[in-house]
């Protein structure tokens, strides 16, 4: 299959290392504003962030991509034409960082057994070739790293260790300890307790009030732990009931109004709902039928 004019197609290679100069575009790239990537689902299934061929090209002969890579730190590779661009979008492919991706149509997700299309997520489906066009959708394969994760790990084998040399910590750390523990299952005893007595409160209000008491009404509402606590108490309020006058007051239509619309019906709905419209003298009338339902 030859490539449109102006385009090309490169073969996808996989295994071998990563090179450091890809990684240092990747890392630049990624998130990148002017590359504007968006969120999507590739497969149907995993999330994959994605971007078109024109807004690589254009993160890379972009002035901000120029002078980043004046500074040596930063590793980023010199890049002059859209020729040296397609060079580097296919360092990028062979190296696995990014992944060719044909984006599919509402109908077309649809007509895939297993498959719902979601309106806020466009899917996408893996691509055999990369083909250079402005218009052609990528995915990434790569992630920025944490760049705390040494801290982390740190912290946590540092956790681990302590927590092993627990006998050979000193009196007064374990005595402390053991203060602590038992302070925070009294807390939670305490919470137990409370919220058993304020059911039992609940109960007898029930009975005794006109209105349900409760204590400490917010105990298990979505808020802060100091929120759960106010206010004390408060009596819950009953659920007002619409009466049957009300409903029909609300739904029937107002007589001499102005702006009424009426619904216009076909001649199989006319059948249906028994409706008729006749004309007379320059005038005209509704003459509707109401059908009843007779139980047999």
């Amino acid at each position: 299959m030859s490539a449109p004019p102006g385009q090309g197609q490169v073969q996808i290679q996989t295994g071998g290392q990563r090179s450091p100069a890809a990684l240092n575009i990747a890392n630049y790239l990624f998130q990148n504003s002017i590359l504007k990537q968006r969120s999507g689902l590739l497969d149907n299934k995993t999330d994959i962030e994605f971007f078109k061929y024109k807004r690589f090209e254009r993160a890379l002969l972009s002035d901000d991509y120029r002078s980043k890579q004046q500074n040596p730190k930063n590793g980023l590779i010199p890049i002059a034409n859209a020729q040296e661009v397609q060079k580097i979008f296919v360092l990028l492919i062979q190296n696995q960082l990014i992944l060719p991706i044909n984006k599919l149509h509402y109908s077309e997700v649809k007509a895939i057994k297993g498959w719902k299309p979601i309106r806020d997520k466009p899917t996408f489906k893996r691509a055999d070739k990369a083909v250079i066009d402005p218009k052609s959708y990528f995915g990434w394969l790569y992630t920025k790293p944490n760049p705390y994760i040494l801290l982390y790990s740190i912290l946590a084998i540092a956790g681990i260790f302590t927590v092993i040399l627990f006998p050979l910590w000193p009196n007064f750390m374990r005595r402390g300890v053991w203060y602590l523990s038992m302070a925070a299952l009294g807390l939670i005893g305490l919470f137990f307790i409370i919220a058993i007595i304020r059911l039992i409160i609940y109960i007898i209000s029930l009975v005794a009030f006109p209105k349900p008491f409760w204590l400490f009404p917010n105990l298990f509402a979505d808020c802060g732990v100091i929120e759960s606590f106010i206010p004390f108490y408060g009596w819950e309020e009953p659920k007002k009931k619409k009466s049957k006058k009300s409903k029909m007051s609300s739904t029937k239509p107002s007589n001499g109004s102005s702006n009424e619309i009426e619904p216009i019906l076909t001649s199989k709905e006319k059948s249906a709902t028994g409706s008729e419209t006749h004309k007379s003298n320059g005038e005209s009338k509704n003459r509707k039928v109401t059908l009843e339902e007779v139980a047999e």
